[in-house]
């Protein structure tokens, strides 16, 4: 109350500080995503609503997920729209007797139809309905969606993750050992793996700061970073040397530079991912920023860059 009073600006920052000394760390950080915990807590009758948010999109851990249940090949997804419904009700149908994954998505798209999805939900038999069987629908917050329906689901949001220390968490808490050790350039693909997973999480952060960050604000999303990746290790793997000017070009440019509209944010953006893919960036000593803390760590293990990334400061 003495710092709302006295300084109203780092209120949020006191508070945050407060509960992290009173109760702990694990209070005032973002749990991880986890999908499979919301799968094992629901069944065949109740339905997992994802509750989209601007610059998450759940459809990559899903279908990740349906990979390691084993239902890849029983996983029926539509996108809903005008005339999907009766698709839909078909595939409701085929999955309930079949034991199929169906995920809907973007119901605040089809507000006409959403009744029709209230009524088969209503009239659902658990005993005729396969175990196997789930539901998975996404959809923006909207008034048409029904009621009776959010109420029984379980209900999930993905937002992105605040801050740099959080971003680069997640991005790395989605990469597994395999995919981190594939590359036949192993130093230089971790080096600028990093280099890609900081510059995600610097043009994220940047947009807080409203027009000072960005004169438009972008809604760039996981699938952006993830096709940079793949190219990246493309690239890296089908060229001797490391191909910095068509790596700037196609992950600035091109997949996230897609979406820019400014003329001064493409400016920006492609100064930004200059300052990381560059060579400079496989020195051990090379800063990310102006700040001693931010570098892209030695070559080492997935273990090691995810133990620098902790020891990195809240904001």
């Amino acid at each position: 109350m003495l710092i709302k009073v006295l300084r109203d600006i780092k209120t949020v920052h006191a508070a945050r500080e407060f509960v992290k000394n009173e109760l702990g760390l694990k209070f005032i950080e973002s749990p991880p995503f986890d999908l499979k915990g919301a799968l094992a807590d629901s069944s065949s009758t109740i339905p997992i609503i994802f509750v989209l948010s601007p610059g998450a999109d759940p459809i990559a851990y899903l279908n990740q997920l349906a990979v390691q249940s084993n239902m890849k090949e029983r996983m029926k997804a539509i996108s809903l729209g005008q005339g999907q419904g009766v698709i839909a009700e078909r595939l409701i149908d085929e999955g309930q007797k079949s034991g199929n994954w169906v995920c809907l998505q973007n119901c605040h798209l089809s507000a006409s139809w959403m009744p029709e999805l209230e009524k088969i939900q209503e009239k659902q038999n658990e005993n005729e309905i396969s175990p196997d069987y789930r539901l998975w629908l996404t959809s923006t917050p909207s008034k048409d969606f029904p009621v009776p329906v959010l109420q029984n689901g379980i209900k999930i949001t993905n937002e992105p993750p605040k801050g740099l220390k959080a971003n680069l968490k997640r991005t790395f808490q989605d990469i597994s050992e395999q995919e981190y050790e594939s590359c036949k350039k192993p130093k230089e693909y971790k080096k600028l793996l990093f280099a890609l997973a900081y510059f995600h999480a610097a043009i994220l952060e940047r947009r807080k700061y409203g027009a000072i960050g960005w004169n438009v604000q972008y809604q760039w999303m996981n699938s952006d970073l993830e096709t940079s990746k793949r190219q990246l290790l493309m690239y890296l793997d089908e060229q001797d040397e490391v191909p910095y000017i068509s790596l700037n070009y196609i992950v600035a440019s091109v997949n996230y530079g897609g979406r820019v509209t400014d003329d001064k944010d493409i400016r920006l953006i492609n100064a930004m991912l200059k300052k990381y893919f560059t060579p400079d960036v496989m020195n051990d000593n090379y800063k990310l920023s102006k700040l001693e803390t931010y570098y892209a760590p030695p070559e080492s293990g997935l273990g090691e860059v995810k133990a620098y990334i902790n020891s990195l400061p809240l904001e």
